[in-house]
């Protein structure tokens, strides 16, 4: 009997100790991994900064290459070509360099400076009809970019104008003054590569079909259009006719306006019969899409347009500045009017207010 109990007893002094052993080990297990954790989580993080800055530079290095390559290989305007794009570095002299001073050219460089300026204030001023802040905030980040993509148009007009008005020799091109100036022109054409990605992020966040185009980390585009900035700086974006350099530097927008256009365009946009308040997309109207991927597309065929027009037509440089200038007018204009519909679309949106 004494033997049975002592047995019991010590069966169940060591079940206790078993249990305390695996409770011990249990949570040494548990603070192991909540170590082990945040150090994944630390190293997947660096991997993934490390793995996204590299993607941005390849493809910085890559662009700039392919738009200084392009001009020369579009069939039909090789020729063209290699007697407009004509590599300066910001040494212009009498043989090769053609600006134009008249009028006709900074007016309307004026002009555009004037209505992207008053495009960019109806667009931060997008708010709610209820003026509810929870849905202006929303909008806020759209609406700031889209206002900056503007600005930097209007910029860039703005010290293009007072360039063309003001630097009438060759003598005076090759001055520190107007290098200044021209690299706000061209400069600001540059870098809206970022406010053109920053966008296309915000609107597949908040209008696109989800992992359809990727968002990648925020700051993705300002180092791309950083790097596209200081190009220009550097001088590998300047030729002997100065308006050359803002086609190259045009070039350099096309992965950030492909990724707009993505980020809009790759969706199955609901039918009439579907409700239209179920997502913010059922505000944005077709005629405003249309209008987004012309104006973020069309610019496209000035491109072979400029060489073939100061090669082979007789129009003034006055006239073929004052077209492109028309045109640009046209296609920023309509960046501008769609995107001051879609922050109207997310600041009206009634769900954000919930």
């Amino acid at each position: 009997m004494c033997s049975s109990t002592l047995l019991n007893e010590g069966i169940m002094c060591k079940d206790a100790s078993l249990g305390r052993l695996s409770t011990d080990i249990s949570i040494d297990s548990s603070k192991a991994m909540m170590e082990t954790q945040p150090q994944n989580s630390h190293s997947s993080g660096w991997g993934s900064f490390v793995t996204n800055f590299l993607l941005a530079a390849v493809l910085s290095v890559f662009v700039l290459e392919f738009s200084l390559w392009f001009p020369f290989n579009l069939p039909g305007i090789g020729s063209a070509a290699l007697k407009t794009y004509i590599p300066a570095w910001y040494h212009y002299d009498e043989k090769d360099t053609r600006f134009d001073n008249t009028a006709w050219t900074y007016n309307t460089d004026y002009l555009l400076t004037a209505v992207m300026s008053v495009l960019a204030v109806k667009i931060l001023m997008a708010s709610a009809p209820d003026n509810c802040p929870k849905k202006n905030g929303a909008s806020l980040r759209l609406r700031l970019y889209s206002a900056s993509l503007l600005i930097c148009y209007g910029i860039s007009t703005l010290a293009g104008g007072w360039a063309h008005q003001h630097f009438t020799t060759v003598d005076s091109l090759n001055t520190t003054r107007f290098r200044i100036f021209w690299y706000l022109c061209v400069g600001n054409v540059s870098f809206a590569s970022c406010y053109m990605g920053l966008i296309g992020r915000e609107v597949q966040k908040v209008f696109g079909v989800p992992n359809t185009v990727p968002l990648g980390p925020w700051w993705f585009w300002p180092v791309y259009g950083t790097y596209m900035a200081a190009a220009t700086g550097l001088g590998y974006i300047s030729f002997k006719r100065p308006a050359c350099d803002i086609f190259i530097a045009g070039i350099t927008q096309f992965p950030s306006t492909f990724y707009c256009l993505g980020a809009l365009g790759i969706r199955k946009w609901p039918s009439r019969r579907e409700r239209k308040d179920d997502s913010p997309i059922g505000l944005v109207r077709l005629s405003y899409r249309i209008m987004y991927y012309v104006g973020f597309i069309g610019n496209a065929p000035l491109l072979p347009m400029y060489p073939l027009l100061v090669q082979y037509t007789s129009m003034s440089l006055a006239g073929v500045n004052t077209l492109l200038h028309c045109w640009l007018m046209l296609m920023w204009g309509m960046q501008g009017i769609s995107l001051l519909h879609l922050c109207k679309a997310m600041s009206s949106y009634k769900l954000k207010a919930d």
